[in-house]
């Protein structure tokens, strides 16, 4: 990388310093974290110009990296707000992003998808959503769930059956056009205020009409998405070893630290090599988002670090006992925040099916 996105990597490790860290647990959404980013150009990073920055993904993964490693619900928001920008800016007219590329680049926006429903769950192809043009308007109708960002986010890319047409479409909705239904308190990430979206006799401009296919639509969106939260996941497991290492170091027992004795050594040594592995194979893939055919090597660093990264959250847990298991450490904040990345974008069993048909086919 060249010196300009080195020192953008460092800029980043001292800006994730100053955020809060503590607010998310509490469930509040972390718009103040977000502000900052904004503010030091971190939304536009990997998003082409003449908008964004356009720098290559290895930056953008570093920086998803150290922001994960201090506010994970913030990580979070971030990936979800620049993986939406990228399948905004790649499909929706010259007039929409006229309109709304500046302030989303510059955070004075955010944007998110609303793709899964109740009946469906993880698989968006089944929709009760849907959206028919009358006049100049679409009136969308339906219920979305378990939606990143809902009544916080400004703009929501809805997912929909599209009346006469076969295919489902993508239909740009602003936060006022739509309402906040359940809101789910979750095992971690709990800042990211998951919830229902719904919409009743939402009028939207045709002109708000994005793409009339869903499946192109979440290409992007998800091969996006899926390296972003596995530079989540990495950043997790990054900062469990090393709470789990400065706490072995220090902690004594008797006249032994705890990292003198074998056992430890060997678990930090399992530890180390697969961080070493996950860090390499998500440079790999970062490095081939922007080829014809991304797909393969994002879906095999998705399974393989979301996977792992638990396991080395897991082995720091068994080595820090009492502590890691408490909240004197980050660890067990770090084990439920490692959950999510298993179900965003595309759960991680779907990837695996995914993956699996590629490589048959």
């Amino acid at each position: 990388m060249s010196e300009e996105t080195e020192l953008i990597i460092q800029s980043s490790s001292e800006v994730a310093k100053q955020l809060d860290s503590t607010s998310e647990e509490q469930g509040i959404f972390p718009r103040k974290n977000l502000e900052l980013l904004a503010q030091q150009g971190f939304m536009g990073i990997l998003i082409p110009k003449p908008y964004g920055m356009g720098l290559p993904a290895r930056v953008f993964v570093e920086v998803v990296k150290n922001i994960a490693k201090v506010s994970p619900s913030t990580a979070w928001i971030y990936v979800t707000h620049v993986a939406a920008t990228m399948a905004f800016n790649t499909f929706a007219s010259q007039t929409l992003k006229d309109k709304y590329m500046n302030d989303l680049v510059n955070g004075k926006l955010l944007i998110g998808a609303a793709g899964t429903e109740s009946v469906g769950g993880a698989i968006n192809a089944v929709l009760n959503t849907t959206a028919e043009l009358k006049g100049d308007k679409y009136v969308i109708n339906g219920n979305k769930t378990f939606i990143t960002g809902v009544g916080e986010l400004d703009l929501f890319m809805i997912i929909t059956k599209i009346v006469g047409q076969q295919k489902p479409g993508v239909i740009l909705v602003e936060k006022g056009q739509t309402k906040v239904g359940q809101k789910f308190v979750s095992l971690g990430m709990k800042g990211v205020s998951w919830g229902e979206l719904i919409l009743e006799n939402a009028e939207v401009s045709k002109d708000n009409f994005i793409v009339d296919d869903a499946v192109k639509f979440l290409g992007v969106l998800g091969r996006v998405g899926m390296l972003g939260v596995s530079a989540i996941s990495l950043g997790l497991a990054e900062g469990a070893f090393e709470e789990a290492l400065n706490h072995v170091k220090s902690r004594k027992l008797g006249q032994n630290t705890l990292g003198s004795f074998e056992g430890v050594q060997i678990y930090l040594a399992e530890m180390s090599a697969k961080i070493e592995a996950m860090r390499q194979l998500l440079y790999y893939a970062a490095d081939q988002l922007s080829t014809q055919n991304p797909l393969p090597a994002v879906l095999k660093a998705r399974i393989f670090i979301t996977e792992n990264a638990l396991d080395v959250i897991d082995k720091a847990l068994r080595i820090t006992g009492g502590h890691g298991f408490s909240n004197a450490l980050k660890i067990e904040k770090y084990y439920r925040d490692a959950r999510a990345p298993m179900l965003h974008f595309q759960t991680l069993e779907i990837s695996k099916k995914v993956l699996g048909g590629i490589l048959v086919s």
